[in-house]
């Protein structure tokens, strides 16, 4: 035997060998003496045809004897869309139903990917030649009836096509909460600060905005002795024409202003135009590319906008859907929304009311906390929610030009009326200003209120002032569960 050959022999021997020791190595791993190593029965294996449908329900059940009659089912969502409010019951029955056994399964939701199963038990079971008939049910109005006559020890497996249309989605919670939470969101809107008082109430109600127009240099101050406050600044614009490139005249605007802007770093967020006249989707078109630029610009330069600061009472719905591109760029750069809400002859006037093309909620009105109608409808659905600031608020007479005359502020509303104009007291103007605070502070995303008017008691804006009630305001603002003065 030459050596390559005896070589041969030697390494299958010790192939063998090795192979041999394996083997007997196995059983040991399991320890066939613990108790619990146990040893599954093989039942049955079958080949299915391959899926008629790339999206699918697997429902499956097993008939199964033991010390009673078991039903075994199991729902497999092979779909990428959840369904939910499964209903499936089980009708078992011979063919001479003088006897109908039922039970009925419940799922409440089936993410993708997802199974559930059960064990329905039958201590009367099994019936001979009975059948299962399986009514099944699920989302908005879907339905099948399936047959299993398979008897007791056999399986059957079921695919149920499933479309998109199936789909059920969790509702979602709306944005306004039941109940009022945290600080106060109450401000003020400032035409000058030309009283000491408004320093004052600043630093011992630290508000949650306040809102300055031309002169800005003091925001500074109200930065250091209330540092959460959120302040908005803008100058007055001559030239609101929505006519040229809306492109072009959004930079140079930022470009007119950008060395005030810069000087003022008291300013959390710029505004740009007031209360602009916006007349159909056409003209808020034009005005959304405006503001889009003017996010953009702002940002180039360091700076945050707010954007929108619309009159009371608009814009109107389909202006609003053609104003969103704004929206989407202020919220990808850190800006806000603005909007002006007042009503009267007091703040409630108008809540449950709709607006043109939307149905009318309880919660939401046609003046004050209309927003309720833009963040509901347009804003939560395309993902496009963002901080809001009221800029102004309060009571304004200019709503109820139906009636005539020369109605303004909340002090107007306080003497003498025509029959048909009710009046309101400076306590119930403070009722409301408390109520409408606290309807704010049911809608997280609202940073805060900017009450029209202040520092301004002798000049246009008179009949709008509350300077005179800035302890009142303070009052308020300290009754609100989570505020501090510290």
């Amino acid at each position: 035997m030459n050596k390559r050959r005896l070589h041969l022999q030697r390494l299958t021997l010790l192939v063998a060998l090795l192979l041999a020791l394996l083997a007997g190595a196995l059983p040991v791993a399991a320890d066939e003496n613990d108790l619990r190593a146990v040893e599954a029965g093989f039942v049955y294996a079958v080949q299915f045809p391959e899926p008629a449908a790339q999206s699918a329900l697997l429902l499956q059940a097993t008939s199964w004897v033991s010390d009673a009659y078991f039903y075994v089912l199991t729902i497999t969502n092979l779909s990428p869309w959840p369904i939910a409010q499964f209903n499936l019951l089980d009708r078992y029955f011979p063919p001479d139903p003088t006897i109908e056994l039922s039970q009925l399964w419940e799922i409440e939701l089936l993410e993708p990917g997802q199974s559930e199963s059960i064990a329905l038990r039958y201590d009367q079971g099994p019936l001979a030649d009975a059948c299962h008939q399986l009514e099944l049910s699920w989302g908005q109005g879907w339905s099948t009836v399936l047959m299993d006559c398979g008897g007791p020890s056999t399986a059957t497996l079921w695919e149920i096509a499933a479309n998109e249309e199936m789909a059920t989605y969790p509702p979602e919670e709306p944005l306004t909460v039941p109940d009022p939470s945290g600080a106060s969101k109450l401000g003020l809107h400032v035409t000058r600060n030309a009283d000491p008082a408004i320093m004052a109430f600043v630093e011992d109600a630290q508000p949650a905005v306040i809102t300055g127009v031309g002169d800005l240099g003091w925001l500074a101050d109200v930065k250091e002795v209330s540092p959460h406050t959120i302040t908005v600044g803008r100058f007055e614009e001559v030239d609101q024409s929505l006519n040229g490139d809306p492109v072009t005249r959004a930079r140079e605007f930022v470009n007119l202003h950008a060395g005030q802007y810069l000087a003022n770093p008291g300013v959390d967020y710029w505004l740009g135009w007031n209360e602009p006249g916006i007349d159909g989707p056409e003209e808020m078109s034009w005005y959304a590319e405006f503001e889009r630029e003017r996010v953009i610009a702002m940002a180039e330069i360091g700076l945050k906008v707010a954007i929108g600061n619309f009159s009371t009472g608009t814009p109107e719905a389909d202006e609003f859907a053609a104003f969103l591109p704004a929206i989407a760029a202020a919220k990808q750069r850190q800006g806000v929304l603005a909007l002006h809400e007042y009503s009267a002859p007091n703040m409630r006037e108008g809540i449950g009311h709709g607006i043109p093309g939307l149905e009318a909620h309880p919660e939401a009105g046609s003046l004050t906390l209309r927003y309720r109608y833009w963040y509901e409808t347009y804003l939560r659905y395309n993902d496009l929610v963002l901080p809001l600031i009221i800029t102004e608020a309060g009571i304004d007479g200019g709503v109820l030009q139906e009636y005539g005359g020369a109605y303004a502020g909340w002090d107007t509303f306080t003497g003498e009326l025509p029959e048909q104009v009710q009046g309101i007291t400076l306590e119930e103007y403070l009722r409301d200003l408390d109520w409408y605070d606290n309807e704010l502070r049911r809608d997280p995303y609202v940073i805060g209120f900017a009450i029209f008017n202040t520092g301004d008691a002798g000049g246009k804006w008179a009949s709008f002032d509350v300077t005179a009630q800035l302890d009142s305001l303070a009052a308020i603002c300290y009754s609100k569960s989570g505020w501090s003065g510290d």
